[in-house]
């Protein structure tokens, strides 16, 4: 160590201190992969983490909002099928609901010739129940009978009106009106289980018919 010192003393200063800014050099070197740089790493890991953390929680913040909307929207949704509940009748009503509608024309004044229920019209959830009406009556009747109809508690909706052969009657003018009214009523979940495995079986036997075909 005192070689080393000698030698040191009697080198030129300038390259003393070219050793010493050296030997600073190493000593912050050491310094900074020893210390500074597993620091730098750690700092570098806890901000991935938080990133990573701060997209989980808005992403969980963002369900959470997403739940509450979703159940607004199920709230609203089940109070109006409540009210549809209430508007279509079921199986056991359709005989009372169209004798309501006989009931409101003949209490229009119309003299009701043909009142005929027709065959069914079956979609997914609901089918139509159409009735076909024949009608003699003036202009008046014929509009109170449709506004009776507009005041039901069930839905009804006329269709298909056809008015032919007026008959002047003395200040009124009689008027044949053909029309349906048309109702509608919630299917059974029977009817719309049968309605899905009528439906699944017609498209297999398209299926075999089809590799038949082939």
């Amino acid at each position: 160590m005192n070689q080393l010192l000698d030698r040191y003393t009697k080198l030129p200063r300038s390259q003393r201190l070219l050793l010493v800014g050296l030997g600073y050099v190493l000593i912050c070197v050491v310094f900074f992969f020893s210390l500074i740089s597993p620091t730098l790493a750690e700092i570098d890991t806890a901000s991935r983490q938080q990133a990573e953390l701060t997209t989980k929680r808005d992403q969980v913040r963002a369900r959470a909002e997403n739940q509450a909307s979703f159940q607004a929207e199920l709230e609203t949704l089940t109070a109006q099928l409540k009210q549809a509940l209430k508007e279509l009748p079921n199986d056991r009503e359709i005989p009372v609901l169209l004798s309501e509608i006989d009931g409101h024309a003949r209490k229009s004044g119309l003299d009701v010739r043909r009142f005929q229920p027709l065959a069914e019209v079956m979609h997914e959830y609901f089918a139509d129940v159409p009735v076909q009406l024949v009608m003699d009556g003036s202009f008046h009747e014929i509009g109170v009978f449709f506004d009776r109809i507009r005041k039901m508690n069930r839905i009804v909706s006329v269709q298909d009106i056809e008015m032919s052969d007026p008959v002047e009657s003395g200040s009124e003018t009689t008027l044949k009106v053909s029309a349906q009214a048309v109702t509608y009523r919630f299917l059974t979940e029977a009817e719309i289980e049968a309605a899905r495995n009528a439906a699944s079986n017609k498209k297999g036997r398209q299926g075999q018919a089809g590799a038949a075909n082939e």
